[in-house]
């Protein structure tokens, strides 16, 4: 006789906790939600979207957001909403779950579509030419940026709408090492990255970059082994230091490049080739005050600025680069230089780049020959990278690993207390005064019935592996 089928109890415990601090706040949030919702009465906005409609240079868009569950989704909605277009909603989907999430919700829709992920492409190219969309934002985290980019050659092929994704040239080109190559083909600076076969091509680019500082270490390293940096203090050791090494091509070594100030990442939305915003996230908190770091700023914006150029008229779409700052000493003199060291596309770089920041509306028209923007007149905004939150998830499973009673219990109201501040509302990203049942929905509906269907899918996977 087969066993029966349990669902461990610390992730029974994770769902049942995250289900009764929803429902613990459903009083709460339901008077808060019903004053907020006497503010739709004030006459704000309807007289916003009059006077833009009067104005006879304004002619509305019809945008479709992919992703409208999400805070940059949601985010972006509203914003093109009170500029007065018409903003369709869509969520991609790859669960069985026929519950709509919160951001489906919000009065700045005025359509709402459920798209498979199996039939990613097909339903999206069927919603643009239902409802004669003009421009199209993909922002689900669910599609990667290789389906958004094949999505776009059918749409734009098909359709008069603009897509703001990248082509698939340029989506390969933006992938891992292909991105390296495609930055030093066109002369931009890269941080290096050497794969060397012996100590004279070491010293060979170490020659060759007096200024620079570099790490050597073996191609597989075991757990013995440690990095060594180059060049030594002075040439007589560096020789020393390179003649205890044994590099063959055999066992090669990895020469790579060394940046002595830290990393910066640049979340950029390039339209038809012009950065059209940039956001600049430093990874030490510190920065972002001083006159240098505002210097600092525009020597990355212009960078970047180059890097949209030499990618071609036809790039559109968000961009996250990796750079890193080097400080590298002349005879008279010290600079900081800055190394493109990598690259990331998709709904992440919306996300971070639109938090805290105005949505950049204009620059996403510019997509439209009739709507130039000006890139000169773009700012680069500072922020510094927020710190990675843990994982609440994966707290209590391990909680449950010790004896003690006592510790499970304060790990339980530590994580407690932590998810309860995530669901007040002036906390939640999808929550606004004029906009409130997305975050009511998605707090008091979509989560607890997401975490019920979780449990029962986790319940049948561990039925099935039983038997």
């Amino acid at each position: 006789m087969a066993a029966k089928p349990t669902l461990p109890w610390s992730h029974a415990c994770w769902h049942v906790l995250r289900i009764a601090l929803s429902f613990s706040l459903i009083f709460l949030d339901n008077t808060i939600l019903f004053f907020t919702a006497l503010l739709a009465y004030f006459p704000y906005l309807p007289y916003l979207r009059l006077r833009q409609k009067r104005n006879v240079r304004f002619y509305p868009k019809t945008i479709l957001i992919t992703g409208i569950g999400t805070p940059h989704g949601l985010k972006l909605a509203r914003a093109w909403a009170a500029e007065g277009h018409r903003v369709i909603g869509a969520d991609v989907t790859d669960l069985d779950l026929p519950i709509r999430s919160g951001g489906s919700m919000s009065k700045a829709l005025v359509a709402f579509y459920r798209i498979p992920k199996d039939h990613y492409i097909s339903r999206i190219l069927d919603v643009i030419n239902r409802e004669k969309v003009d421009i199209w934002i993909p922002c689900s985290p669910k599609a990667t940026s290789i389906e958004d980019a094949t999505a776009r050659q059918m749409v734009e092929s098909r359709t008069g709408c603009k897509c703001i994704t990248f082509d698939e040239n340029l989506a390969i080109c933006f992938a891992g090492e292909s991105f390296t190559k495609f930055v030093t083909e066109r002369g931009l600076p890269v941080l290096e990255y050497h794969r060397v076969q012996s100590r004279d091509s070491v010293h060979k680019i170490l020659h060759r970059s007096p200024s620079k500082s570099y790490r050597i270490s073996r191609a597989t390293p075991t757990a013995n082994d440690r990095a060594l940096l180059l060049p030594r203090r002075t040439i007589s050791k560096t020789y020393t230091c390179l003649s205890e090494i044994q590099i063959t091509q055999e066992r090669p070594w990895i020469l790579q490049q060394q940046f002595r100030l830290g990393e910066v990442f640049a979340d950029l939305l390039i339209v038809r080739g012009q950065v059209q915003a940039i956001k600049v996230r430093l990874s030490d908190a510190g920065w972002g005050s001083s006159r240098l770091d505002q210097a600092l700023s525009a020597a990355i914006q212009t960078l970047m600025q180059s890097l949209a150029t030499k990618c071609g008229t036809r790039s559109t779409g968000h961009l996250t680069v990796r750079l890193m700052i080097d400080e590298e000493f002349d005879a008279h003199s010290v600079r900081h230089s800055i190394y493109i060291a990598g690259c990331s596309s998709g709904a992440k770089v919306i996300e971070n780049l639109l938090h805290d920041i105005p949505c950049p509306v204009a620059g996403y028209l510019s997509v439209f020959p009739s709507n130039p923007v000006d890139s000169g007149s773009i700012t680069a905004s500072l922020s510094s990278t927020p710190p990675k939150k843990f994982a609440q998830a994966a707290i209590l499973p391990a909680a449950f690993l010790h004896f003690s009673l006592l510790h499970f219990v304060l790990t339980l109201v530590e994580v407690a207390e932590s998810e309860l501040v995530r669901l007040l509302f002036w906390r939640d990203p999808l929550f606004t005064p004029l906009d409130p049942l997305p975050w009511w929905w998605e707090v008091h509906v979509y989560r607890p019935l997401r975490e019920v269907w979780m449990m029962v899918k986790q319940t049948r996977e561990a039925g099935l592996k039983e038997y």
